[in-house]
């Protein structure tokens, strides 16, 4: 889905390209991690939460540095909103593979921080609209 502010902002795009990357690097490693380690002959418990947390540490710093990357081109309505959403679940779903159930809330604070500043966005722009 792009939209006119995508194609006419690069740091739009590329943030979005981040926020998307970002929320999916977890549920595909975690993905290539179960196929590999069946091939390969096993992966103690011990390796596979340290795998799949750490992949989930880098998508979440791709996702917050994508979103910061919107926020400074205010296109919170570009429909990357729901990438966020998305990547959050599934990150969330492959961290709750790990059998360490406390840290599964921890992916959906980025799509609750989008949600809010697109709601912010738009309630400025009514504001100003009405100022007019």
């Amino acid at each position: 889905m792009l939209s006119r502010a995508s194609l006419v902002s690069p740091l739009l795009a590329r943030s979005g390209r981040l926020v998307r990357g970002g929320g999916l690097l977890a549920p595909l490693g975690l993905c290539l991690i179960a196929v590999t380690a069946r091939l390969v002959g096993g992966l103690s418990r011990h390796g596979f939460v340290d795998e799949v947390l750490g992949l989930t540490a880098v998508g979440q710093m791709l996702v917050w540095w994508g979103m910061d990357g919107i926020r400074r081109s205010r296109g919170w309505c570009s429909g990357v909103v729901s990438h966020v959403w998305t990547g959050g679940v599934m990150t969330g779903l492959a961290v709750s593979s790990t059998a360490i159930f406390e840290l599964t809330p921890i992916p959906l604070i980025a799509p609750l921080v989008a949600t809010l500043a697109r709601w912010r966005m738009r309630r400025d722009a009514r504001r100003a609209e009405v100022a007019r």
